[in-house]
């Protein structure tokens, strides 16, 4: 499951009960993949839990935001798509998240996201070598690859520092550079450089050791290898490249701004383009006429455009649920190495939120498959560490297997995998 968003593009695994192909925006039909079926088959498989769902409360509102987008929607079907796409989203977060009372199954999905991005290096690496500037592995844009590649990396870096031995941690790091330096993204090479220090301060906080002090070793040195590497590759765009990309960018804000203040309601989910087009809004900002078809570099001002100010609301609350629920745990299990791994999972959320401040990548199925996995990850971990409960110790039932969670702050045995 966690490997499939990767192929999901390249081996076209999903099929399309509605199709419209040729529609403009995002979602183009009532789709269906495999990932929807295993999300199925595991959720139906599994005990009910012994907890309530978290974070359901901001993710039925944002589907209520979506769904009261239908009324100033001038194509509701369109609009529907959407709300279907967001809906399968939160069907794999509630089967990861139950799923992950066992505690095989963070690091089975963990392993999957390692082997995509391995093979998304490879790609990239392909790509560079028959002349492509800006790899972008198998996905429409180099952005899409960066952006995705900040929910692997820090994980595992995380991992790396508390201790975590064998291949797949310094494997995933390697394929995490070569993605980041290939794609030549500015934003990409900043924020991830922003993340990687931002993991490493967090980790030495929870606890200093002499392997983390190798590893800061080591980072300055292939800092000084890197920066001039990620710096030549923006510089191989040329200035005429990246002035181009950023007029098209300061257009496109420009038509979705006026778009919001004309439609504080929103204009309707999975519309932004044909509103665009046909209201103007696009011809009025100076853009030009090879870019009709771009969507707003801005996810926030996206859905703002799309759903409006409650859209816009509900969708922020959506992506902040977990954050405090994973440093939390970061800070108060030092001494579980799922604390590490709820501190990598933390980071890569905020940094793909920021990134989302010039992208609009969040919005699409494969993406958002990604991302209710890691919801789902950040809500199981908790469960698993007692974050909802603070009484003694909490026997679950997984299958015919019966294991213990602690509450906060009380350290047990780490499960095997971490």
């Amino acid at each position: 499951m966690g490997f499939l968003p990767f192929a999901l593009e390249p081996f076209h695994l999903y099929v399309a009960i509605i199709s419209w192909p040729e529609w403009p925006d995002i979602s183009k039909g009532v789709e269906y993949s495999i990932i929807d079926s295993i999300a199925i088959a595991v959720y139906l498989s599994l005990p009910r839990a012994p907890v309530s769902l978290p974070f359901r409360i901001s993710l039925i509102l944002y589907l209520l935001a979506i769904l009261l987008s239908f009324i100033p929607s001038e194509v509701p079907m369109a609009s529907f798509f959407y709300l279907w796409q967001v809906a399968r989203m939160f069907l794999v977060y509630a089967a990861v998240a139950r799923a992950c009372a066992d505690p095989r199954v963070a690091p089975a999905l963990l392993q999957g996201m390692a082997i995509g991005l391995i093979m998304e290096a490879g790609f990239a690496l392909q790509q560079r070598l028959e002349g492509v500037l800006q790899a972008r592995g198998a996905f429409d844009s180099q952005n899409f690859l960066g952006m995705l590649s900040h929910l692997v990396v820090f994980p595992f870096f995380a991992l790396l520092l508390a201790g975590r031995r064998g291949w797949l941690p310094p494997a995933v790091l390697a394929a995490g550079l070569v993605v980041e330096l290939l794609t030549a993204s500015r934003a990409t090479l900043g924020l991830a450089g922003m993340a990687y220090a931002t993991v490493f301060v967090f980790s030495a906080l929870r606890q200093w050791t002499s392997r983390k002090a190798l590893i800061a070793l080591v980072s300055v040195a292939a800092a000084a290898v890197v920066l001039p590497v990620g710096l030549s590759s923006i510089s191989d765009r040329g200035n005429a490249t990246l002035e181009s990309s950023d007029s098209e960018r300061i257009a496109l804000i420009d038509a979705a701004t006026s778009m919001i203040a004309d439609h504080p309601m929103g204009i309707g989910a999975n519309e932004y383009v044909v509103a665009a087009n046909q209201k103007g809004y696009n011809q009025r900002s100076g853009l030009a006429w090879a870019s009709y078809k771009a969507l707003v570099h801005n996810a926030y001002l996206l859905v703002t455009a799309e759903t409006g100010y409650f859209g816009l609301i509900t969708f922020v609350a959506m992506l902040l649920a977990p954050i405090p629920v994973a440093f939390r745990c970061a800070l108060r299990c030092r001494g579980d190495t799922r604390g590490d791994l709820m501190l990598g999972l933390g980071v890569g959320l905020l940094t793909v939120y920021l990134h989302s401040l010039v992208e609009w990548v969040f919005v699409t199925f494969q993406f958002q498959y990604m991302f209710g996995m890691e919801l789902g990850l950040v809500a199981g971990l908790a469960q698993q560490l007692g974050y909802w409960r603070n009484v003694g110790l909490q026997r679950a039932r997984f299958g015919t297997s019966t294991f213990s969670i602690r509450p906060s702050g009380d350290v047990g045995q780490i499960p095997r995998g971490y």
